[in-house]
């Protein structure tokens, strides 16, 4: 899911480290990094949520015109493969189960997410000084 945002003149830099911040407050190991377009972070490895894999959120644009991305990236299981009746038929629904765990967590996280996002945003909003002014 993503979201843009227009005329709010924001620090980007300064969302991204507090959306870093809302990774590290739900235990996941966040890496933050620039790209040429903006920003990018990327989590995983919470015992809170136990997710397929790691969440990737990009952030993209200027500070009068950005968006915001959130992603799950799925990590490759042995026995993603397999027919969900094969699975619960040979293995206990063990795989079926830990999937609907981790779709289950995934809504969690994407529904804090976004809650804490537009919190932010409502700090950020007019936080980089504006460069049209003059002395």
């Amino acid at each position: 899911m993503e979201k843009t945002w227009t005329d709010k003149n924001v620090d980007l830099s300064l969302l991204t480290a507090q959306i870093g911040n809302f990774f590290k407050e739900r235990d996941f190991s966040a890496i933050k990094g620039e790209t040429p377009t903006g920003y990018q972070i990327l989590a995983e490895d919470s015992p809170r949520f136990r997710l397929d894999g790691y969440v990737t959120v990009t952030i993209e644009g200027n500070p009068n015109h950005f968006t915001v991305k959130l992603e799950p990236s799925k990590k490759e299981k042995k026995y993603s493969n397999l027919p969900d009746k094969l699975t619960t038929m040979f293995v206990g629904g063990y795989f079926l189960l830990k999937r609907l765990r981790a779709e289950e967590d995934w809504m969690t996280l994407e529904k804090e997410f976004w809650r804490h996002v537009d919190n932010i945003m409502l700090y950020l909003d007019n936080s980089l000084p504006d460069s049209s002014s003059s002395s």
